[in-house]
């Protein structure tokens, strides 16, 4: 198997427009959750899109439970649950449906995004930079960089399989 070729921050990327999906709704998940209110709050709060605050572990059937909640919808087939507001960075379980469902997104930060995928059937999520023509296929335990502006595209090809992937977005 050849070494895993990571994309380069220096590859040209340009805007290509407004995509299909864009993380407008996740990006307004994770800027809601203001520091202050979580802060303050004794009682953790169980609603999706609002991390617990002071969270320090989220098990999975507490994962699973959030992005099950309508309210973590952000597109057609694709659910997002933010895990941990931080100071430096959120971090947030991704969940794209069987049968192609795709997270097309621009990474708008200073620094690389990074996915890591969770669960997936073997080969059949595709990470793909539209502006440079790369992809790779992604199975369980894979992880991707996303350079900075870079507008990429993550795809569940599994016809019955959903893929679920952690994303740590620096702030």
């Amino acid at each position: 198997m050849p070494p895993r070729k990571r994309p380069s921050v220096a590859d040209s990327v340009a805007s290509t427009g407004p995509s299909r999906k864009t993380r407008s709704r996740q990006g307004l998940a994770l800027e809601e959750a203001d520091d202050e209110s979580m802060a303050s709050s004794p009682v953790p709060a169980r609603h999706s899109g609002h991390p617990v605050a002071q969270r320090y572990v989220v098990a999975a059937h507490e994962a699973d439970a959030e992005l099950q909640d309508d309210a973590s919808i952000i597109g057609d087939g694709t659910r997002a649950a933010v895990l941990f507001h931080e100071q430096a960075f959120d971090a947030a379980m991704m969940q794209l449906e069987a049968g192609g469902s795709e997270l097309t997104e621009t990474n708008e930060t200073d620094l690389e995004m990074l996915y890591f995928v969770t669960e997936a059937e073997d080969g059949q999520v595709e990470f793909q930079l539209p502006e440079t023509g790369f992809m790779q296929k992604l199975s369980r335990g894979g992880e991707v960089l996303v350079p900075v502006g870079a507008t990429f595209t993550l795809r569940n090809m599994s016809p019955t399989i959903p893929a679920k992937l952690l994303a740590v977005v620096p702030r």
